[in-house]
């Protein structure tokens, strides 16, 4: 008697043994979800603003994605205590997150000095937090001078006068920071940390909003203080990643005046994306020239 020919079926064809599916799932959800509930929380503040007519929900847009999806790095139960607590690098993340949406939310009745001043002290006060970290503390000073002056060099370049609005800029060099950060072989949580604020950025600029550039500041400096290069003398390909992403910034307005004239309004969105893989080519060479 022939034995009967096993049924087809799909599901068993793609079903993978000894538990590597689940794993499988578990490492895109870890991957691909932090930056989606970034895309879906900026999307949905800035549309509301829009609809509304409210400045305020537009202005916080960016600021509350990228701290949703830093949040959704990690479980629900530890996220409160890294916010007061943090223990590793990515939880230094959350503090100036929570003080950048809370000063978006603010800035409508924001006026004068106050309106002017408020992100040199954010970017002080952030410098301070991230310096508090186990391996900056034996640098502190230096580390807390480096991250303020970053964030308030970034922030400057953003805010440039120009066609390209702050949005498109914080976005090109957000995707910078993200490609040189993968081309330098950086680690996965700092990957998927990048990619949230490209996220953010990428859902706030059609809206006229901006992921605030402290954000993106500081996630360089986070991730180069996690590699432990931001201590220590010498250069890598982490510590070019997280140098020559704010070059995108500045990079972005030239090639939108450029490809603007030949193609309008999408040489501008075209411009975002070239002026990042300018940047990225250049963490690539300059990594292979320093076989580091």
């Amino acid at each position: 008697m022939r034995a009967a020919m096993p049924s087809f079926s799909l599901q068993r064809l793609f079903t993978l043994p000894g538990g590597a599916a689940a794993l499988l799932q578990e490492q895109v959800l870890h991957a691909y979800a932090p930056p989606l509930v970034a895309l879906g929380t900026a999307l949905t503040l800035g549309l509301i603003g829009w609809a509304a007519g409210a400045r305020w929900p537009v202005a916080s847009a960016g600021a509350a994605g990228a701290l949703t999806g830093w949040i959704a790095l990690l479980p629900v139960a530890a996220a409160l205590r890294a916010v007061l607590a943090p223990r590793a690098m990515a939880d230094f993340l959350l503090l100036p997150a929570v003080a950048v949406v809370l000063a978006g939310l603010a800035s409508p009745w924001l006026r004068g000095r106050a309106e002017r001043w408020l992100p040199v002290a954010l970017a002080v006060l952030a410098g301070w937090w991230l310096a508090g970290s186990a391996p900056a503390r034996p640098e502190f000073w230096r580390v807390w001078l480096a991250i303020a002056l970053a964030a308030w060099l970034l922030a400057r370049v953003v805010a440039a006068q120009g066609s390209a609005g702050p949005g498109g800029r914080v976005l090109a060099a957000a995707l910078a920071l993200w490609g040189g950060l993968l081309v330098a072989g950086a680690p996965p949580v700092w990957l998927v940390a990048a990619l949230v604020a490209v996220a953010a950025a990428m859902a706030a600029w059609p809206l006229g909003g901006a992921l605030p550039p402290l954000l993106l500041a500081i996630v360089a400096a986070a991730a180069d203080l996690a590699a432990g290069r931001l201590v220590r003398a010498g250069l890598n390909a982490t510590d070019l990643a997280c140098l020559l992403a704010p070059g995108a910034a500045w990079l972005m307005p030239r090639m939108a005046r450029r490809f603007g004239k030949r193609l309008g309004r999408a040489g501008t969105a075209l411009a975002v994306p070239a002026a990042a893989a300018l940047m990225v080519g250049a963490v690539w060479l300059s990594g292979r020239l320093l076989h580091r």
